[in-house]
């Protein structure tokens, strides 16, 4: 079994509220061990934020909220430990894009491969991702399968992530979303999505939609970025008569 870490997430619980540093190392070797037991893994494989995230700069307030900044404050040697476990070859930085985008690889490399794996976190946004996952704040092994992946991704593309500044559409929460999707299968849902799009920002939608699904979108493979053909396009345009 692979195990598949956000080592992010790892890496702040680890460092919160620790009185050194050294404690923090300590804390992440622990719960390392401890989640690769509850998995009955036998390699794991931590991906750690790397550096020149495409998302930065591609929209530079991307994960710039006030929030986030006073959580990194409060937890000093979150960053500490990101820098210690590259150096020390404990995780694998994501250079060019983020974490979430080398636990998608790694878990569609692996399915792609025959092999068994877990992906741990606690980060919602990895549910779009077919397989087993485990919730490290839950304790929770739960099995996304292709269907219900997919309608996790559309939904974020139609909602945006309010905690990491992406903008969705104005006033499409989770349920609207899931209505929206409803009674498309996979392959029919970007259309779905486009026509929300369309009826809520007019001729904007593909701006708008390429703008939050650059952001959502957590890569499957290296130069697997979002995008929309040519001849994509709302069908719930009223004909003039």
């Amino acid at each position: 079994m692979l195990l598949i870490v956000d080592g992010d997430v790892v890496a702040f619980r680890s460092a919160w509220n620790k009185n050194c540093f050294e404690d923090a190392v300590d804390r992440f070797e622990e719960m390392i061990e401890e989640i690769r037991e509850r998995c009955f893994a036998t390699e794991v494989k931590i991906a750690i934020q790397g550096a020149n995230n495409f998302r930065t700069k591609f929209f530079p307030d991307y994960k710039n909220t006030p929030n986030r900044h006073k959580s990194k404050a409060n937890n000093p040697y979150f960053m500490d430990m990101r820098n210690y476990l590259i150096e020390e070859g404990l995780a694998e930085p994501s250079d060019g894009m983020e974490a979430d985008d080398l636990v998608h690889i790694w878990a569609k490399e692996a399915r792609d491969a025959g092999i068994p794996f877990v992906v741990a976190s606690i980060d919602k946004d990895l549910l779009c991702i077919e397989g087993t996952h485990y919730l490290i704040h839950k304790n929770k092994f739960i099995y996304m399968d292709e269907d219900e992946a997919d309608v996790h991704y559309w939904i974020q593309i139609l909602t945006g992530d309010g905690v990491d500044n992406i903008r969705g559409l104005r006033g499409i929460g989770p349920k609207k979303a899931q209505k929206i999707l409803e009674g498309y299968a996979i392959g029919e849902r970007k259309q779905a999505v486009i026509n929300a799009y369309y009826e809520k920002v007019g001729d904007k939608w593909r701006e708008e939609i390429m703008h939050t699904g650059t952001l959502i979108h957590i890569l499957p493979t290296r130069d697997g970025h979002f995008k929309l053909e040519d001849n994509d396009g709302p069908t719930n345009i009223e004909e003039e008569s």
